[in-house]
């Protein structure tokens, strides 16, 4: 007997593989992830640009304050009024960046919080539904292997073992609500 000899109370051990990389990607739940984190980063990278246009806004009016303050052209009373507001413009231009800046990490926090959770919830239904076909088909060992991307594998060579990505892709997309409208010239309200 050698050092790798594997039993179980039934007898051989059953081993399977899942290429885990392809069920997240085949998954509708995590494609939905997918499309509503893209989303939310668009509307963030928007939000970030619309404060980017007054930023600009903020130092263009700071640089024509300073220009007139050094305006040999105006009184000494004028380019003194003109010194004022560019202090105050700079002021306010300082107090941008710092709500900018905070507004950038808020929003790049919760992106990745919700990106976090998504991905955790996801991946535990993924592997309720590995464990839920194991246990149906019997299997005592269900290993990685990804094809797309080696690295990540559990496995780095397998022959003759069975592949149960498509069961679990299946298993999992069986899930997915089916979208149904009424026929047109109908309407969706129950009678009381």
């Amino acid at each position: 007997m050698g050092i790798f000899t594997w039993s179980c109370a039934a007898g051989e051990l059953k081993v399977a593989t899942i290429d885990l990389q392809r069920v997240l990607t085949e998954y509708y739940k995590a494609q939905e992830v997918a499309k509503q984190l893209k989303e939310k980063q668009t509307s963030f990278l928007k939000e970030l640009d619309g404060m980017r246009l007054e930023g600009r806004r903020l130092i263009q009016e700071a640089e024509a304050l300073r220009e007139l303050a050094a305006n040999d052209a105006l009184s000494t009373t004028a380019r003194e009024e003109k010194k004022k507001g560019f202090e105050t413009k700079l002021t306010d231009l300082r107090a941008f960046e710092v709500r900018y800046d905070d507004l950038k990490a808020q929003r790049e926090a919760e992106l990745q919080l919700q990106a976090t959770q998504s991905n955790k919830r996801i991946l535990d239904e993924v592997m309720s539904a590995t464990r839920f076909v194991g246990e149906k088909e019997s299997f005592n060992l269900i290993l990685n292997a990804s094809k797309a991307n080696p690295v990540a594998s559990d496995v780095v060579f397998s022959k003759n073992i069975t592949d149960l990505t498509e069961k679990i892709v299946a298993s999992l997309n069986a899930t997915k609500p089916m979208h149904t409208e009424a026929p047109s010239g109908t309407n969706n309200v129950k009678p009381k």
